[in-house]
């Protein structure tokens, strides 16, 4: 074979011969198979042909050949006439092409080459171009012994030549497929173990190249389709502030289900009138409204339309939570802002989202503790603050006459969007609420209950604290407060105010929150109001007084740390104990509120006093340890006074001991929530 080409690089004038053989040399010598492209394409002994008939007519030879005028059509395409045409047996042929590619049979041409071979012509052989290889799995998820089929395609150009080698990967040799004259290569197989697989399949084409791909197949155990499903809390990733996770979270999972075949849908019921329908087996979520044991079903239906239902109760409550403080900030002002209460109507106040301007909000807060301020009241009246509009407990967390102004502190669980409900039951008030802090599950610090302590008395050190000035308190290494506290809670107690005031609570002297308050100050009043306040970098907190002057008291009741012991617990307010139906606490006397939940280191009281006979006072305590000197909660005769509370518990008990000058009063205790360690 002898292959030669006219170069246009060429400067020699005249005429070239693709094909030149002397007279001298034509004995032995056999020229045919080749591609020549030339004006005169052969001379032969001296004599030319204009084409390879004349040449062949003439000389015998070239009977194979083929004359082209230029290179398209030539080489590795479609319809080339060099496919599969070529003389493999001429002297010097080589195993591979340019680009060490071997030779390979072009099913869709005739093998035209000298004795039925397919070498091509030229310097590049034709190949089928695979790359690829896909299946398609009828059965990704089935029971042991179904049959399994599986077909096999590449994207060959060449499909009659492809073998498949199928791997199903439980150990078992592969199926070996040919595609032939077919739209793809299949292989079956019967599964006898159930488990999670993957097949394997080895596309290979007439010279041994190779494409693969894999697919995984589930195989269950024979039986009968049965639900079955687990349920938990979905709580925050720990110290993530950005994620929306609402308290009361629950996730229905029924991966436990014996799922033979495929699940088209999973249908839930989680048993308080919600309802939801997922695609496939999934895990549903769900946030409830309260607290409770729910009847939840959930529905597996798969492909086949087998139905399965299995029912169970699900508990659903408030998970234990730390306590994350933060600089008191203004979250509403009912005179700046509008939105005045109104009597009968619920008002809903949202919580800060993660984005509030303070920087200091979470998405995953179970329950906000915020101070409450209520003022130009309009008739007697109480606020019930919760976290929602209709289902409300039958307690109260501020009571105010006509025209005074109250405050109370408030510990709340937060509504399924981040908000709280208030309510006023008659007149119109403006409520004013100072965001404190928050729980939240996985995040925060614990808490250690501590008997009340007093820290500061301004009535035996330091004289009343004037209008517009400031007094620090340490609180850090003192009363069996660590030196490392995070927080504190402490109860204010203000006396002999001189004029209507406020007074703020803060960790450093240097930014006060403005505007802000803790406790309210009136003239001839004792009043009273807990706190949980930041503790400042040199162990202090500082209490601000705005007008007039005022003896402040203050009296330690836990604190918040890393070496904290308890986590907390939010409940739907509940009531404890309430004396208007067994009689007043005597003056001197002491009560026992039971009904703590077990285990309870600790507990958050809204604690009432009223119908008091004289002013006075009320101290909480852990039921059984000795009686702290003192205050929880002014009593005041003829009004009825609300503190947030928080008290060590002892056995679930709390003993209520009312001051010996004060009368006899009526004590009410409302559970907020409790602490637990563990």
């Amino acid at each position: 074979m002898i292959v030669a080409r006219a170069s246009g690089s060429c400067k020699t004038d005249g005429a070239r011969n693709a094909v030149l053989v002397a007279q001298s040399a034509t004995a032995g010598t056999v020229a045919d198979y080749n591609l020549v492209a030339s004006q005169v394409p052969y001379s032969w002994a001296g004599t030319t042909y204009p084409d390879p008939a004349a040449f062949h007519a003439a000389t015998g030879q070239g009977g194979h050949d083929i004359l082209n005028t230029g290179e398209d059509g030539l080489g590795p395409v479609e319809g080339s006439p060099t496919v599969d045409s070529a003389d493999p047996t001429a002297p010097g042929v080589l195993p591979t092409d340019i680009d060490g590619r071997p030779t390979a049979d072009d099913p869709g041409v005739p093998n035209t080459g000298k004795n039925g071979g397919y070498l091509d012509r030229g310097a590049y052989e034709t190949h089928d171009g695979l790359r690829q290889t896909w299946m398609h799995v009828d059965q990704t998820w089935a029971p042991v012994g179904t049959k399994v089929e599986v077909q096999a395609v590449s994207d060959s150009n060449w499909p009659t030549a492809m073998s498949y080698h199928v791997d199903f990967g439980d150990g078992t040799p592969p199926v070996v497929t040919q595609q032939g004259t077919g739209a793809h290569g299949l292989a079956t197989h019967a599964y006898s173990r159930a488990g999670d697989y993957v097949i394997k399949v080895t596309a290979v084409n007439a010279v041994g190249q190779k494409a693969t791909t894999e697919k995984p197949v589930k195989v269950t155990a024979a039986g009968p389709l049965t639900a079955a499903f687990s349920a938990g809390p979905v709580l925050p990733a720990p110290d993530d502030k950005t994620t929306r996770v609402p308290p009361l979270t629950m996730s229905l999972d029924p991966s436990a289900s014996a799922t033979p075949w495929p699940v088209d849908r999973t249908e839930v019921d989680f048993g308080d009138g919600s309802q939801k329908s997922l695609a496939g087996l999934a895990t549903a979520t769900h946030t409830y409204s309260r607290p409770g044991d729910y009847k939840a079903a959930v529905t597996v239906v798969d492909v086949k339309g087998t139905r399965s239902t299995t029912t169970r109760s699900v508990h659903v409550d408030y998970a234990r939570a730390g306590y994350v403080a933060v600089t008191p900030f203004r979250l509403k002002d009912t005179r700046v802002h509008g939105g005045t209460l109104q009597g009968g109507s619920p008002a809903s106040i949202g919580m800060p989202a993660p984005l509030h301007a303070s920087g200091m909000a979470s998405g995953g807060m179970s329950a906000a503790v915020i101070n409450v301020t209520l003022t130009n009241v309009t008739q007697d009246a109480y606020v019930n603050v919760s976290s929602a509009y209709d289902d409300r407990p039958a307690t109260s967390n501020l009571n105010a006459r006509a025209g005074a102004t109250v405050s109370n502190t408030v510990t709340v669980p937060v509504g399924e969007i981040g908000n709280v409900w208030f309510y006023l039951n008659a007149g119109r008030a403006d409520v004013i609420v100072d965001f404190v802090g928050y729980y939240q599950p996985n995040s925060g610090q614990r808490f250690s209950p501590v008997a009340p302590t007093r820290l500061a008395d301004t009535r035996t050190a330091g004289g009343p604290v004037a209008g517009g000035t400031t007094r620090t308190v340490k609180v850090a290494g003192v009363g069996g407060i660590p030196a490392d506290v995070r927080a504190v809670a402490v109860n204010l107690t203000s006396t002999e105010a001189t004029q209507n005031s406020f007074v703020v609570a803060y960790p450093d002297p240097a930014n006060r929150p403005e505007p802000a308050s803790n406790l309210n100050p009136e003239p001839g009043k004792a009043k009273s109001n807990q706190a949980i306040v930041p503790v400042g970098p040199d162990g202090t907190i500082t209490l601000y007084n705005h007008a007039g002057s005022a003896q402040l008291i203050v009296d330690a009741v836990g604190y918040y740390g890393k070496d904290g012991k308890a986590l907390y617990t939010p409940v739907v307010p509940g009531r404890l104990a309430d004396t208007r139906t067994t009689g007043k606490v005597a003056a001197g006397g002491t009560t026992t509120v039971a009904g703590v939940p077990a285990g309870a280191v600790g507990a958050v009281l809204n604690l009432t006093a009223t119908e008091s006979t004289g002013a006075g006072f009320l101290t909480a305590y852990g039921f059984g340890s000795a009686r702290p000197e003192a205050s929880s909660l002014q009593t005041l005769p003829g009004l009825t006074v609300p503190n947030h509370v928080t008290t060590p518990v002892t056995d679930g008990r709390i003993s209520v001991y009312n001051g010996q000058w004060g009368g006899p009063t009526h004590v009410i205790a409302d559970l907020l929530g409790y602490f637990t360690q563990g």
